[in-house]
Protein backbone atom coordinates (compact mmCIF):
# COMPACT_ATOMS: atom_id res chain seq x y z
CA UNK A 1 0.00 0.00 0.00
CA UNK A 2 2.87 2.38 0.84
CA UNK A 3 4.57 1.72 -2.49
CA UNK A 4 1.28 2.25 -4.37
CA UNK A 5 0.65 5.57 -2.60
CA UNK A 6 4.23 6.66 -3.26
CA UNK A 7 3.90 5.88 -6.95
CA UNK A 8 0.63 7.80 -7.15
CA UNK A 9 2.16 10.79 -5.34
CA UNK A 10 5.21 10.71 -7.62
CA UNK A 11 2.99 10.54 -10.71
CA UNK A 12 0.92 13.50 -9.55
CA UNK A 13 4.09 15.48 -8.80
CA UNK A 14 5.46 14.78 -12.28
CA UNK A 15 2.18 15.81 -13.87
CA UNK A 16 2.09 19.00 -11.83
CA UNK A 17 5.71 19.81 -12.69
CA UNK A 18 5.12 19.18 -16.39
CA UNK A 19 2.00 21.33 -16.39
CA UNK A 20 3.79 24.13 -14.58
CA UNK A 21 6.64 24.15 -17.10
CA UNK A 22 4.40 23.89 -20.16
CA UNK A 23 4.75 26.72 -22.73
CA UNK A 24 0.96 27.02 -22.71
CA UNK A 25 1.13 28.34 -19.13
CA UNK A 26 3.59 31.14 -19.92
CA UNK A 27 1.39 34.18 -19.61
CA UNK A 28 1.68 37.51 -17.81
CA UNK A 29 4.22 40.27 -17.20
CA UNK A 30 8.00 39.90 -17.37
CA UNK A 31 11.16 42.02 -17.37
CA UNK A 32 14.50 41.47 -19.05
CA UNK A 33 17.94 42.95 -19.45
CA UNK A 34 21.11 42.19 -21.34
CA UNK A 35 24.55 43.36 -22.38
CA UNK A 36 26.20 43.10 -25.77
CA UNK A 37 27.54 45.15 -28.66
CA UNK A 38 26.37 47.47 -31.41
CA UNK A 39 28.22 46.83 -34.66
CA UNK A 40 28.70 49.33 -37.48
CA UNK A 41 29.70 48.60 -41.07
CA UNK A 42 30.35 51.28 -43.67
CA UNK A 43 32.22 52.21 -46.85
CA UNK A 44 34.79 55.01 -47.21
CA UNK A 45 34.50 56.91 -50.52
CA UNK A 46 37.49 56.27 -52.77
CA UNK A 47 38.46 59.97 -52.89
CA UNK A 48 38.57 60.18 -49.09
CA UNK A 49 40.21 56.86 -48.32
CA UNK A 50 43.79 56.93 -47.14
CA UNK A 51 46.37 55.16 -49.25
CA UNK A 52 46.08 51.44 -48.66
CA UNK A 53 42.94 51.83 -46.53
CA UNK A 54 40.17 49.31 -47.11
CA UNK A 55 36.99 50.59 -48.69
CA UNK A 56 34.89 48.58 -46.24
CA UNK A 57 35.36 49.33 -42.56
CA UNK A 58 33.67 48.36 -39.32
CA UNK A 59 33.60 49.14 -35.62
CA UNK A 60 31.69 48.26 -32.48
CA UNK A 61 30.55 49.73 -29.18
CA UNK A 62 29.50 48.03 -25.96
CA UNK A 63 25.87 48.47 -24.98
CA UNK A 64 22.99 47.25 -22.86
CA UNK A 65 19.23 46.82 -23.11
CA UNK A 66 16.44 46.95 -20.51
CA UNK A 67 12.87 45.96 -21.24
CA UNK A 68 9.50 44.75 -20.03
CA UNK A 69 6.76 42.80 -21.69
CA UNK A 70 3.47 40.97 -21.35
CA UNK A 71 2.72 37.51 -22.71
CA UNK A 72 -0.77 36.80 -23.96
CA UNK A 73 -0.10 33.06 -24.26
CA UNK A 74 2.52 30.70 -25.67
CA UNK A 75 2.82 32.43 -29.06
CA UNK A 76 2.32 36.18 -28.64
CA UNK A 77 3.74 39.00 -26.50
CA UNK A 78 4.18 42.78 -26.47
CA UNK A 79 7.37 44.49 -25.32
CA UNK A 80 8.84 47.90 -24.62
CA UNK A 81 12.58 48.42 -24.41
CA UNK A 82 15.40 50.92 -24.03
CA UNK A 83 18.88 50.27 -25.41
CA UNK A 84 22.02 52.39 -25.59
CA UNK A 85 25.74 52.23 -26.26
CA UNK A 86 28.13 52.80 -23.36
CA UNK A 87 31.77 53.75 -23.00
CA UNK A 88 31.46 56.42 -25.70
CA UNK A 89 34.94 57.75 -25.00
CA UNK A 90 36.73 59.66 -27.76
CA UNK A 91 40.30 58.83 -28.67
CA UNK A 92 42.91 60.76 -30.59
CA UNK A 93 42.68 60.09 -34.32
CA UNK A 94 39.36 58.27 -34.24
CA UNK A 95 35.76 59.10 -33.51
CA UNK A 96 33.03 56.80 -32.22
CA UNK A 97 29.41 56.28 -33.11
CA UNK A 98 26.62 56.22 -30.55
CA UNK A 99 23.18 54.67 -30.64
CA UNK A 100 20.17 54.94 -28.36
CA UNK A 101 16.54 53.92 -28.89
CA UNK A 102 13.22 53.49 -27.12
CA UNK A 103 10.86 50.99 -28.75
CA UNK A 104 7.55 49.19 -28.43
CA UNK A 105 6.68 46.14 -30.48
CA UNK A 106 5.05 42.79 -30.97
CA UNK A 107 6.73 39.42 -30.44
CA UNK A 108 5.87 36.09 -32.05
CA UNK A 109 7.17 33.00 -30.22
CA UNK A 110 7.69 29.37 -31.27
CA UNK A 111 8.14 26.86 -28.39
CA UNK A 112 10.78 24.20 -29.03
CA UNK A 113 10.18 21.63 -26.32
CA UNK A 114 9.52 22.56 -22.71
CA UNK A 115 12.51 24.81 -22.01
CA UNK A 116 13.44 26.54 -25.27
CA UNK A 117 11.59 28.95 -27.53
CA UNK A 118 12.53 31.04 -30.54
CA UNK A 119 11.08 34.47 -31.20
CA UNK A 120 10.87 37.20 -33.79
CA UNK A 121 10.12 40.83 -32.91
CA UNK A 122 9.17 43.91 -34.87
CA UNK A 123 9.58 47.08 -32.80
CA UNK A 124 9.00 50.73 -33.67
CA UNK A 125 10.12 53.85 -31.87
CA UNK A 126 12.58 56.70 -31.54
CA UNK A 127 16.13 55.92 -32.63
CA UNK A 128 18.95 58.39 -31.97
CA UNK A 129 22.35 57.92 -33.56
CA UNK A 130 25.42 60.14 -33.36
CA UNK A 131 29.07 60.61 -34.19
CA UNK A 132 31.63 61.84 -31.66
CA UNK A 133 34.58 63.56 -33.38
CA UNK A 134 38.14 62.44 -32.51
CA UNK A 135 39.60 63.86 -29.29
CA UNK A 136 41.53 67.08 -29.75
CA UNK A 137 39.27 68.46 -32.49
CA UNK A 138 36.80 71.32 -32.29
CA UNK A 139 34.05 69.47 -34.10
CA UNK A 140 30.94 68.99 -32.00
CA UNK A 141 28.93 65.83 -31.67
CA UNK A 142 26.56 65.24 -34.57
CA UNK A 143 23.36 63.36 -33.79
CA UNK A 144 19.97 62.75 -35.35
CA UNK A 145 16.76 61.15 -34.13
CA UNK A 146 14.28 59.37 -36.35
CA UNK A 147 11.19 57.19 -35.97
CA UNK A 148 12.06 53.76 -37.32
CA UNK A 149 11.17 50.06 -37.26
CA UNK A 150 13.67 47.50 -35.93
CA UNK A 151 13.25 43.75 -36.61
CA UNK A 152 15.07 41.20 -34.46
CA UNK A 153 15.39 37.46 -33.81
CA UNK A 154 16.15 35.68 -30.56
CA UNK A 155 15.74 32.76 -28.20
CA UNK A 156 14.78 32.05 -24.59
CA UNK A 157 16.16 29.11 -22.58
CA UNK A 158 14.20 28.56 -19.36
CA UNK A 159 16.21 27.64 -16.28
CA UNK A 160 13.09 27.67 -14.08
CA UNK A 161 9.45 28.48 -14.74
CA UNK A 162 10.18 32.18 -14.21
CA UNK A 163 13.89 32.64 -15.01
CA UNK A 164 15.33 32.34 -18.50
CA UNK A 165 18.46 33.10 -20.49
CA UNK A 166 17.65 35.46 -23.35
CA UNK A 167 19.61 36.25 -26.52
CA UNK A 168 18.57 38.72 -29.24
CA UNK A 169 20.04 39.84 -32.57
CA UNK A 170 18.76 42.85 -34.50
CA UNK A 171 18.74 42.82 -38.29
CA UNK A 172 21.24 45.38 -39.78
CA UNK A 173 19.58 48.75 -40.48
CA UNK A 174 20.80 51.85 -42.31
CA UNK A 175 22.23 54.60 -40.10
CA UNK A 176 20.66 58.06 -40.15
CA UNK A 177 21.72 60.11 -43.19
CA UNK A 178 22.97 63.08 -41.15
CA UNK A 179 25.23 60.78 -39.16
CA UNK A 180 26.65 59.20 -42.31
CA UNK A 181 27.35 62.62 -43.84
CA UNK A 182 29.07 63.85 -40.67
CA UNK A 183 31.23 60.72 -40.58
CA UNK A 184 32.09 61.09 -44.28
CA UNK A 185 31.07 57.51 -45.06
CA UNK A 186 28.54 55.70 -47.23
CA UNK A 187 26.11 52.84 -46.68
CA UNK A 188 26.59 52.75 -42.92
CA UNK A 189 24.55 49.98 -41.32
CA UNK A 190 24.16 49.22 -37.62
CA UNK A 191 23.00 46.11 -35.83
CA UNK A 192 23.29 44.76 -32.30
CA UNK A 193 23.28 41.59 -30.26
CA UNK A 194 22.80 41.11 -26.53
CA UNK A 195 22.67 38.26 -24.03
CA UNK A 196 20.98 38.47 -20.65
CA UNK A 197 18.18 37.24 -18.42
CA UNK A 198 14.41 37.53 -18.22
CA UNK A 199 12.12 37.05 -15.25
CA UNK A 200 8.37 36.35 -15.37
CA UNK A 201 6.10 37.42 -12.53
Amino acid sequence: MYIKRSLIALSLALVATTAQASPADREGAYVYGGVGKVHGHWKVPAADGAAGAAQKQSGSQKGYVLGAGYRFGPYLAAETSFDTTIGNRRQAGSGVFTSRSFNVGGVGLIPVGEHVELFGKLAVGSRQQGILAPAGTDQKRVKQSTFAATPSLGANVYLTDALALRAEYTIPMSANKKVQQAAGVEKMRLNSWNVGMSYAF
